[in-house]
């Protein structure tokens, strides 16, 4: 697994410091046919009565569409799931399974939502068919709250993290506007994979393509990364979200999961410096400075096919001077961010009950990235060009207050993929590509 380390700083002379900006960027290398990860799935499919219809038609084509395009040594199960638990397909190759697409799509609809019940099953097909050096994963598809078996949402996120813990992680799908994303993020979060949101049932496919490419190109599991700033030096912000422990000595852990091949992971941390004061208590430069030492923890495909466990330790060093230095692809990554947080901040408000405060939040935003060429030489690419376009058509929406929970859901995921470096998705599910 490859590393890089963009530094930007500025001189904050009311602080007498500087605030540097660090991009750490994680890449792997494409696993070859001969070296793949293999996997053990389990497709835990919401069959509820709010399913019925184009919605669960299309959840069963796109997991029949899944199983299709797996190894035929894969090991795949199959559970549905309403007040009662169906095991439809026990954990098994392909070769064992010549009609699982026909019993994938003859799941009908039923009661209500026992999340928790098909998620169990879910794992215990996993553990079943656990396959050492492979990736153990449960993915779970629902469009409603979670109303029978166990609801409460700290007891299914402590379930997601133990099973996590012993190697089997999850991957939840949201569908439709009425699921909890808190939840299915936080049981992401836990379960140390993905979240996903459908928003209309023609991107079930695509959904379903893009964890399964990702799966397909998996290069590294169960990475960490370690922040350990240098004395006099502080960690005052870490601005992508993952899932955070702080180790108590200004030192914090990132869990980041799994990299793949196709797109890389990145990680923003800020740091206060404090500067070097002239004779007349101004600050000024700090010359070279090792600002923080990183520790990334990583369990990495081997070429031989296995899995081995992998720590690198380096340090983010920089000459530090009062004229500055801005760094474009971390000021991208950050206007990038800033557009997620106003998705997030203008959802609180809306909660709150203040949709103006909520629209002034997003045409602020989306004016500074307008600005982006002019203030911080940044090209106006096509990724920022749409947040620019999006934020305004969002903004707009609040002050006429005609924001559905349809577009709550869709405002959540893609701050969600912003802060997990989700690019791919975020083409797909952009408002520009929906009729």
């Amino acid at each position: 697994m490859q590393h890089t380390v963009l530094v930007d700083y500025e001189l904050v002379v009311a602080q007498q410091g500087f605030i540097v900006r660090a991009l750490l960027k994680l890449e792997g290398k494409a696993p070859t046919p001969d070296n793949r990860v293999p996997l053990n799935l389990s497709v835990v499919l919401d069959r509820s009565g709010s399913m019925a219809g184009d919605k669960l038609a299309a959840a069963r084509d796109a997991a029949a569409m899944l199983v299709q395009r797996l190894h035929p040594d894969d090991t795949v199960s199959v559970v549905a799931y309403d007040d009662e638990v169906t095991t439809v397909a026990e954990p098994a190759t392909g070769a064992a399974q010549a009609g699982l697409t026909t019993h994938i799509r003859s799941i009908q609809p039923g009661g209500s939502t026992n999340l928790s019940g098909g998620w169990l099953r879910g794992r215990e097909l996993v553990a079943r068919g656990k396959r050492e050096g492979g990736l153990n994963r449960v993915v779970v598809l629902t469009d409603g709250l979670a109303n029978a078996g166990i609801t409460a949402p700290e007891q299914l996120l402590g379930l997601c993290r133990t099973a996590c813990g012993a190697g089997i992680t999850t991957t939840t799908i949201g569908f439709g506007a009425d699921y909890d994303e808190k939840l299915l993020r936080g049981m992401a979060d836990a379960g140390g994979a993905n979240m996903w949101y459908i928003e209309r049932a023609d991107q079930a496919a695509d959904v379903f393509a893009e964890e399964l490419e990702g799966l397909l190109k998996l290069c590294a599991q169960t990475v960490s990364v370690e922040i350990r700033p240098t004395n006099a030096v502080t960690l005052t912000a870490v601005r992508h979200q993952y899932p955070l422990t702080s180790l108590g000595d200004g030192s914090a852990r990132l869990e980041i999961g799994d990299v793949y091949a196709r797109e890389p992971n990145s990680v923003l941390a800020e740091f206060f410096v404090p500067a070097l004061l002239d004779a007349n208590g101004g600050a000024g430069d700090a010359g070279e400075v090792r600002v923080a030492e990183l520790v990334v923890v990583a369990h990495v495909l081997t070429e031989q096919g296995g899995v081995e466990r992998q720590e690198i330790t380096f340090s983010i060093v920089s000459r530090l001077t009062a004229a500055g230095h801005a760094e474009p692809e971390v000021r991208r990554e950050m206007l990038l961010l800033d557009a997620a947080r106003a998705r997030e901040d203008a959802l609180r408000m809306r909660d709150e009950g203040d949709l103006g405060g909520a629209a002034g939040v997003l045409r602020s935003v989306s004016a500074m990235v307008a600005a982006a060429p002019a203030a911080y030489g940044v090209t106006l690419d096509d990724a920022l060009a749409e947040r620019v376009s999006d934020l305004a058509d969002l903004a707009d929406r609040f002050v006429a207050e005609d924001v559905s929970e349809q577009d709550a859901k869709y405002m959540a995921q893609r701050a969600y993929n912003a802060h997990r470096g989700k690019r791919a998705y975020e083409a797909k599910l952009s408002r520009r590509s929906q009729p």
